[in-house]
């Protein structure tokens, strides 16, 4: 997508945090390439972390400090972080980051916070565009701002992607489904049924 803005959200199991990780591998072929990963909490991306280590593997990837800073043997670079607090943005201020990730961005509660962060996703690299990635389901505190700012209708139609255009900000919705991770469903034939079917945006 080369939208400013992408929002991942919907289904449980439908691959939302492997997309993130992938997206992030685009420019790691360059040696100035900075991208922040954030969750609301700093404890919660154990679990990513986790995974990227798997993910990132091939690429020789070092999974370095505390919080994890990612280094690639080009000189790509990828921070973690978190927004637990108001002023936590305050962290990254000053940085360039051209891609950020926020996994499970409806726990972050005020918009507020996220676009202080924001204020960091900027490129002086002429070949990479700063973009925003975002994965959610549909709960957590920030669900309204997160609806909102995507123009998410109550009930999106999974077989479709949402675009709009806001103050020249373009930004895309693409819902998630189980069945984009047939992965999942081919090992766990069981998941869908323990989850309770899909739940929509309400």
């Amino acid at each position: 997508r080369n939208e400013d803005e992408i929002l991942y959200g919907g289904a449980r199991g439908g691959g939302k945090t492997d997309a993130g990780m992938t997206w992030l591998l685009y420019d790691i072929g360059n040696k100035k390439y900075r991208a922040l990963v954030i969750r609301r909490n700093a404890d919660d991306l154990r679990d990513w972390i986790d995974r990227a280590r798997t993910l990132y593997a091939p690429t020789r990837a070092e999974f370095i400090g505390n919080p994890v800073e990612i280094h690639f043997p080009t000189g790509a670079i990828i921070r973690t972080g978190h927004l637990k607090d108001e002023g936590a943005y305050t962290k990254y201020q000053g940085h360039e980051y051209q891609k950020i990730l926020i996994e499970e961005l409806t726990h972050i509660p005020r918009e507020k916070d996220f676009e202080n962060l924001l204020a960091s996703n900027r490129s002086t690299i002429k070949d990479i565009k700063p973009q925003f990635f975002g994965t959610t389901n549909p709960d957590g505190v920030g669900h309204d701002w997160v609806k909102d700012r995507w123009h998410i209708p109550d009930i999106p139609n999974q077989e479709q992607i949402y675009i709009s255009n806001d103050d020249e900000i373009s930004k895309v919705f693409i819902p998630a489904r189980l069945e984009d991770n047939p992965r999942l469903t081919s090992v766990d034939d069981k998941y869908q049924k323990r989850l309770g079917a899909y739940r929509d945006w309400e």
